[in-house]
């Protein structure tokens, strides 16, 4: 089946009927070179996961700060990957963790830090929670790389802009260009593959599958107006591609991000009109010149975004629980033989489902217990109205920054 593209389309509109919503890093992964002061972390992890194992589910972990209450949940894997033998896995943060002891030319750790995590706390609050976490392992960094950096900027623009058409006007140094549809819908374009690829993607469709509803408290917007498409055009920049650029460490991400989306947007690929003439003879559409512009900088902290990706967890799980129980409640009703039409409140629901469960199982406080020290891995976002595992100080944040830039040289030699 072939999908063709609208005979008119208005490529051309007006840079005015272009709004940047925001920037800033979706997605961050670092690569963490260390020396562990002792190996005894190696017996948790390994019993952690050895208990993974044999459930043939994920174990519940923690790291705690010394002398005091503080502790990042976490999941542990039953097995390993890519190398590493231990995978641990956080709201905020992924770890994949290598068992040797030394440095070596592989990182010791790889972190990947969640896309909720850095547009709520801010890149620099987020990178020093993890260093923090690390070091509370009894583990001493020496380097911190970049591995992979997603760039992005969300776009308000006219909605007949929006479509396959787009392609025609692409100038590019990659060679792959895919369109993904659903239900016949485009809901997105990427462009390129490897170290560097643009996708180009329909956000609000986007948040509707992952839930990731924050997004329009970013945006000050309710949703898209009548006639209106919000896209994100995001660069994935993998650590080939980060080296060529100069954007080796945090530090370099701290002052060069804008550099690279000037590269990603000026260099790497541009929407031009007169598509098949000589390059001398295109132009740079207007509306791509003011998403050139439009990256400010990787964004701050907001920390309205834990309290609304709360009320979206907890407004799903409220729809589960009460499909579950208007299912418990018709099958009691069956049992019993209860007239269909009888009218009950949530409350007398939830009673019935009470004394279904002392009969069940006289140990089902303990039980609960465990259920919900499990699963609190899944939920634990650091507040920043709490110290947690410690707001950043200035000098926290420069330590993580500036970490050996005395040696940056020998660094980059060694990546």
């Amino acid at each position: 089946m072939s999908i063709t593209p609208p005979s008119k389309v208005n490529i051309n509109c007006n840079s005015k009927e272009i709004q940047i919503l925001a920037s800033g890093v979706d997605t961050l992964i670092l690569s963490v070179y260390l020396e562990w002061e002792d190996t005894e972390i190696f017996q948790y992890f390994n019993s952690l996961k050895e208990a993974a194992r044999i459930l043939n589910a994920n174990s519940l972990g923690e790291i705690k700060k010394d002398n005091t209450f503080d502790r990042w949940p976490f999941e542990m894997k039953p097995h390993g990957s890519k190398g590493y033998a231990w995978i641990l896995l956080g709201k905020d943060y992924a770890l994949r963790v290598g068992n040797w002891t030394e440095r070596s030319f592989s990182p010791n750790i790889m972190v990947e830090i969640r896309s909720e995590t850095l547009w709520r706390l801010g890149v620099s609050e987020a990178v020093s929670q993890i260093i923090n976490i690390i070091e509370n392992m009894r583990a001493v960094i020496t380097d911190v790389n970049l591995s992979r950096v997603d760039l992005c900027v969300d776009v308000m623009m006219p909605e007949s802009l929006w479509g396959i058409h787009l392609l025609d006007y692409v100038v590019t140094r990659a060679t792959d260009m895919v369109p993904h549809y659903k239900y016949r819908k485009l809901t997105g374009i990427t462009i390129g593959k490897g170290v560097i690829l643009l996708r180009m993607y329909d956000k609000p469709f986007e948040i509707k599958q992952s839930k990731k509803e924050w997004m329009f408290d970013i945006w000050g917007i309710k949703g898209a107006p009548e006639s209106k498409k919000v896209i994100r055009f995001e660069f994935q920049l993998r650590r080939e591609f980060l080296k060529e650029v100069g954007l080796n460490t945090i530090e370099h991400l701290k002052t060069k991000d804008v550099n690279a989306w000037a590269y990603c947007t000026e260099k790497w690929l541009k929407f031009q009109d007169r598509p098949g003439k000589h390059h001398n003879q295109k132009r740079t559409f207007a509306w791509w010149k003011k998403i050139q512009k439009g990256y400010r900088n990787y964004q701050g902290a907001s920390p309205l975004v834990r309290e609304k990706a709360f009320q979206v967890d907890k407004r799903q799980i409220s729809q589960q629980i009460k499909g579950h129980l208007s299912s418990f409640i018709a099958m009691k009703r069956e049992e019993k033989g209860i007239h269909p039409d009888k009218k009950e409140s949530f409350s007398d629901c939830i009673l019935e489902y009470m004394n279904e469960v002392k009969l069940q199982d006289k140990y089902i406080d303990a039980d609960l217990q465990k259920r919900i020290s499990k699963k609190r891995p899944r939920f634990h976002r650091t507040d920043q109205r709490r110290l947690g595992y410690g707001k950043a100080t200035n000098q926290e944040v420069s330590k993580v920054f500036h970490l050996r830039k005395e040696d940056e040289g020998k660094e980059n030699d060694r990546s």
